[in-house]
């Protein structure tokens, strides 16, 4: 009897309601924000003008905005998805739109005396999640005890579903703004994330299982064995060995994610992984990862950093997660140890500014990230020193040194730094695509086009070397690989400040005997102790 294997080019895709399940789809309380002010109100629009959906995305710099990609076709079924939405999530709309009355209560009451009447005026779905609180300049507002709202109805497994298609090229269209509608090429499973189904769907890429098997385990129905079938090949997949040479060896593989191994450990960062297809860029996939990474490290709460389609694919390989540790349950820093935790990661560890984590031959420490969340105060994000034996790294993806006077101030705990990683992004997104739908109400439009996401341009990455006084300084593409355009809809301007800023960069470093590259789809370099060797 045949066993199979599933394909390389397998695109496993996490939906939540049809929607492609970013972070803030998984916390309760923010899916449910998301449900009201993204989803149901870009369906909405789509129902009433499907051809302006599709005239607008003929302009490329509006990819990335709240229109659907149908080309003004499938109306019904984006109708059925509203009504399926609206009668299924009747509780998350009320949710949302308690938390919204929650905001205007505090706004209008909340005038520095005690709080204590106003928990009788919170509106009853919310009720039972928060805390009442002022900071010290009686500005009020309220935290969510988020592990209670894991907890109760407003966290629904059922929600949550598996699209598996093939995907053969580079090109795939923006996620974020579009629901997944069941086609002819399409198989769905009704897999919730955390379940053991999940990581036995990615054994079938190493431990192979008859067609039979497969069927009567992941339940798929008669009418989809044709589709499963095309998901199938009876030829094994590569296997990656552990690095045991000297030093560390760092792989590149695309956007923030960088592998560095040593003979004691393995750490990737923010990973986000290519399929294997067939292409003229070469680049590491799936098939280039050990079969043990020791640590997983995420900066932010950002899709393109905490990236669940990729993290579930790689659950059972990842011995550890480390994660900046959370806020005061603000709506707009979910906890990122409690999403992993409850889509089923094991040995999830939060970690502050400046504490360190160690294991034999690393120690692992946690650097203050500034910028890149428009101002908001957001304390889920961290960069990280790794320290292998003596060979130091700063990773620092999206960060921006915009206060130099604390980097000197970690200088002096951990002094000079041997090689840095992090990504130029001279303009960042408005504050609104990333965080709109939590807000209570529309973002001032002026007020959304000055605080961006911006990251380091330039004068903050000489800043960092000025203090740290790097030996090699490597900038990230951030996006710019074309087979990650469906994450990040770059504009080309934002992309020409961002290619400009490097070659200032790397002008620098070089004027300074420091090696410095532009990184691009895939490197591999190996740290010894006194230099850098290019493979």
């Amino acid at each position: 009897m045949n066993h199979y294997y599933l394909k390389s080019n397998v695109q496993i895709e996490p939906l939540f309601n049809q929607w492609h399940a970013h972070p803030y789809l998984i916390q309760p309380a923010t899916a449910a924000m998301y449900l009201v002010n993204a989803h149901l109100s870009t369906i909405n629009s789509y129902v009433q003008m499907p051809m302006a959906h599709a005239a607008a995305l003929k302009n490329p710099d509006l990819i990335g905005g709240p229109f659907i990609d149908f080309d003004g076709k499938r109306v019904d079924e984006v109708k059925a998805l509203k009504a399926y939405s609206e009668q299924e999530f009747e509780c998350h709309i009320t949710l949302a739109n308690d938390i919204k009355k929650l905001y205007e209560l505090l706004n209008e009451k909340a005038k520095g005396k005690p709080l204590t009447e106003l928990y009788e005026e919170i509106p009853a779905s919310i009720k039972k999640f928060v805390e009442l609180v002022y900071d010290m300049e009686y500005q009020p507002s309220f935290r969510l005890i988020e592990n209670l709202l894991y907890k109760s109805e407003y966290y629904k497994k059922d929600a949550q579903t598996l699209s598996l298609t093939l995907i053969n090229s580079d090109h795939r269209p923006f996620i974020l703004s579009t629901p997944r509608l069941d086609d002819e090429h399409m198989l769905q499973l009704p897999i919730d994330f955390s379940s053991e189904l999940v990581d036995e769907l990615m054994r079938l890429k190493t431990e192979p299982q008859t067609l039979e098997y497969i069927m009567e385990r992941f339940d798929i129905k008669p009418e989809k064995e044709e589709v499963l079938k095309t998901l199938l090949t009876e030829e094994p997949h590569k296997i990656t060995k552990r690095y045991d040479g000297e030093g560390v060896r760092a792989r590149y593989f695309g956007h923030a994610c960088v592998l560095l191994e040593s003979k004691d450990a393995a750490v990737l960062t923010d990973p986000l992984i290519s399929y294997k297809y067939d292409t003229d860029l070469p680049r590491y996939t799936y098939e280039d990862l050990p079969e043990v990474i020791d640590y997983v490290v995420i900066t932010h709460t950002h899709h393109d950093h905490i990236v669940i389609e990729t993290l579930l694919q790689l659950r059972e390989k990842i011995k550890n997660i480390i994660v900046p540790r959370a806020g005061i349950g603000s709506l707009e820093d979910p906890s990122m140890k409690l999403i992993l935790q409850n889509i089923g990661f094991k040995n999830v560890f939060e970690i502050d500014e400046m504490e360190t984590i160690s294991t034999e031959g690393l120690e692992i420490t946690g650097v203050p990230f500034f910028g890149e969340h428009c101002d908001l105060d957001i304390r889920s994000k961290s960069t990280y020193h790794l320290n292998f034996n003596g060979n130091t790294f700063l990773v620092a993806a999206d960060s921006n040194s915009l206060n130099p006077e604390v980097y000197k101030q970690v200088h002096e705990v951990l002094g000079d730094i041997d090689t840095f990683f992090v990504g130029l992004e001279c303009t960042g997104a408005p504050m609104s695509w990333a965080y709109g739908p939590l807000f209570p109400k529309e973002i001032d439009r002026d007020l959304d086009q000055i605080r961006r996401s911006n990251g380091s341009d330039y004068e903050a990455v000489m800043e960092m070397v000025d203090i740290f006084a790097f030996k090699q300084v490597y900038l990230y593409a951030m996006g710019a690989e074309p087979w990650l355009n469906y994450f990040m809809a770059l504009q080309h301007k934002h992309e020409n400040a961002s290619e400009q800023a490097s070659e200032q960069v790397i002008a620098a470093c070089e004027s300074r005997n420091i090696a410095s590259e532009r990184l691009y789809a895939t490197k591999e370099m190996v740290f010894a102790s006194e230099e850098v060797v290019f493979n």
